[in-house]
């Protein structure tokens, strides 16, 4: 059972806790130089952050799917089958208000599983019930209301309507998936890596544009949702499923900031987020920046690409 708890203790003041004092030191009259001081160190808190990076890096490589699964999907026919689990499993996110860390726990679970049962001739409707039993698991693990094994299957998210499930075939199917990736389901997600990156550009903000506070909150606003979607395209994209998380994260980060009007100092903020990359991964990010750009691209001049329409309907 330890390898289901989370070894983050150490990490004592969350996220949203950092957030939390961050909106509080905004309704509380504006960022002089002592308050600026307190918030950032609240914010930043550089030396954990700087940590929770290099653990999470540390271990992201044991939950990535086994070498060559893109190579995989593509012989077994069965990339529009992993795109249409990972759409439908975001369609839930929406109807259950689960969070963006449940999505990519999900859809991990989904491509860790397959790719380790690739003997196995894969027909449709056994991807469709791998995908709700690990939306399920990832909504146990990380929901505090997660829906029941009916309730996942209700008609306005009913993946296939030929394949309705039993709950008792979905809860065997639940052990086969949690013996298969062996217990271990908390993994470094990129949108747990935008939630410390996120807070670190927060922070070049305060300090560096020194702009009118509610223009300065639109404006992080704005940056938080296109990196999401940056990063919701990778996690749709199978050609993205060999970037390790950190990667897809910081590349999303990067992908964002081009496109927006500069509300940081973008040069300080990449140089520190590039610190923690070695001369390889900077080129894996390249590479990973590449296909991002490709499918904001195609989704701007195409607007009924599958991935597209997903974006238009978050």
């Amino acid at each position: 059972m330890d390898a289901l708890l989370c070894d983050e203790d150490w990490l004592s003041c969350s996220t949203e806790t950092r957030d939390e004092n961050y909106h509080r030191a905004m309704k509380h009259g504006g960022f002089d130089k002592s308050i600026t001081s307190s918030v950032c160190l609240t914010i930043t808190m550089k030396e954990e952050d700087e940590r929770a990076v290099s653990v999470c890096m540390e271990k992201e490589m044991s939950y990535m799917p086994e070498p060559y699964y893109k190579e995989f999907l593509e012989s077994k026919n069965l990339v529009f089958v992993r795109l249409r689990c990972i759409q439908w499993i975001i369609k839930c996110r929406s109807r259950w208000d689960f969070s963006h860390e449940t999505v990519f726990l999900a859809a991990n679970y989904l491509d860790r599983f397959i790719s380790k049962n690739r003997c196995k001739e894969w027909k449709d409707w056994m991807v469709d019930l791998l995908a709700i039993a690990c939306l399920s698991v990832a909504s146990k693990f990380h929901e505090t209301y997660p829906p029941t094994l009916t309730e996942i299957q209700m008609e306005d998210c009913c993946m296939d309507h030929d394949h309705v499930f039993k709950p008792s075939c979905i809860e065997r199917m639940e052990m086969i998936l949690l013996e298969g990736l062996e217990w271990h389901l908390w993994y470094p997600t990129p949108y747990y890596y935008i939630q410390l990156l996120g807070l670190k550009l927060e922070c070049f903000s305060i300090e560096e544009a020194h702009q009118d506070q509610e223009e300065e909150a639109n404006a992080n606003d704005v940056l938080m949702v296109k990196i999401k979607e940056f990063v919701v395209g990778a996690l749709l994209d199978y050609r993205a499923i060999h970037f390790k998380p950190s990667l897809i994260a910081l590349s999303s980060i990067c992908c964002s900031l081009d496109l927006i009007p500069p509300i940081v100092n973008s040069q300080s903020s990449i140089s520190y987020f590039m610190g923690l990359f070695n001369q390889h991964h900077k080129d894996e990010m390249m590479k990973c920046r590449g296909i991002m750009e490709a499918v904001h691209s195609s989704s701007s001049c195409c607007p009924q690409s599958p991935t597209s329409v997903l974006m238009k309907e978050q």
